[in-house]
């Protein structure tokens, strides 16, 4: 089968994945990530944001599997959702002391993780709309 530029059903695009492909990147990598991060946040500094970038290339990525900026930027607030849930999750458990400070309602990281989401899944549902 041949696709055309711009296709949304082709290699590398969301609709031309396995089930549990989809459950892998939308579901399963936010989570894991998220609960390294939460890790992290008790442990080392450094580490914790180059997660976060990680996590914002990640974002971007999993909107690249989408056609245009609209399903791009659903798929970053899940994932970012899922993400900053895992996150605090961890953090909640291990009951380590933050190296990093979340300032005094912690619980709307959840928030900003989804917005941070929003636009790199977003960002790269465009950049796969263009290409």
């Amino acid at each position: 089968m041949v696709f055309k530029r711009g296709s949304t059903t082709g290699k590398g695009t969301f609709a031309g994945q396995s089930m549990l492909g989809k459950v892998i990147g939308t579901v399963l990598a936010p989570v894991v990530l998220g609960g390294v991060s939460g890790l992290l946040l008790g442990a080392s500094a450094p580490a914790y944001w180059v997660v976060q970038v990680a996590a914002a290339i990640g974002g971007f990525f999993g909107g690249f599997e989408h056609h245009g900026w609209r399903p791009g930027l659903i798929r970053g607030v899940a994932g970012g959702l899922l993400y900053g849930a895992a996150l605090l999750a961890v953090r909640a458990l291990t009951g380590w002391t933050d190296t990093i400070d979340l300032g005094s309602v912690p619980g709307l990281l959840v928030v900003i993780t989804a917005l941070a989401g929003a636009v790199a899944g977003a960002l790269g549902g465009v950049m796969r709309a263009r290409r």
